[in-house]
């Protein structure tokens, strides 16, 4: 195969479809469902190397698998790159932020988001500070609203604390225009 032929095999598999995250290897399409009973069982709480490390694989997956990046995947990029940002300013300052995954039912265990929240007893507020998401989510899988409707119901289940979702509206506005 010749100089031309490589070229010509570049050109066309450029052109072909890989498959994609959001299907089976059959293709058939991944699709979550919520848990009726407790949309908080969806929930799990991580440790930060755990969470850091679901995140590294996800930035991974986006930067090995085109020759350039998705402008669906910038959005999650930047996520992934705040969440190391808040990660390192916890252990530099020794706070004590929460991570918690939403994994949903579906045929196999996937987490499709990563939480960061913080308890202020002072003020009584168990607060939503930032969000990444999977990039193999894709909203008709699963609405992400869910999600903040197992926060809502995770929060309900403490008397003295309200949820407060500001900091992270005012941070990422695709999710404050989904969610509000």
């Amino acid at each position: 195969m010749g100089m031309f032929g490589g070229f010509f095999l570049l050109w066309v598999l450029g052109f072909t479809s890989a498959l994609k995250p959001s299907c089976f290897p059959g293709g058939k399409p991944k699709v979550y469902t919520v848990n009726k009973f407790s949309r908080t069982n969806d929930l799990s709480i991580l440790y930060p190397t755990r969470s850091m490390f679901i995140a590294k694989h996800w930035e991974n997956n986006i930067l090995n698998t085109a020759l350039e990046i998705r402008k669906e995947d910038e959005h999650v990029l930047q996520d992934i790159d705040e969440f190391y940002s808040i990660v390192k300013s916890d252990c530099e300052s020794n706070k004590k932020n929460i991570y918690i995954s939403w994994s949903p039912k579906c045929a196999i265990h996937e987490i499709l988001f990563i939480v960061v929240a913080e308890i202020n007893m002072d003020d009584k507020k168990f607060i939503i500070k930032h969000l990444v998401q999977s990039p193999f989510w894709d909203s008709k899988q699963i609405e992400s609203r869910h999600l903040k409707y197992a926060l809502e119901d995770l929060v309900s289940d403490f008397d003295e604390l309200s949820l407060d979702m500001r900091e992270l509206y005012e941070k990422n506005m695709r999710i404050a225009l989904d969610w509000m």
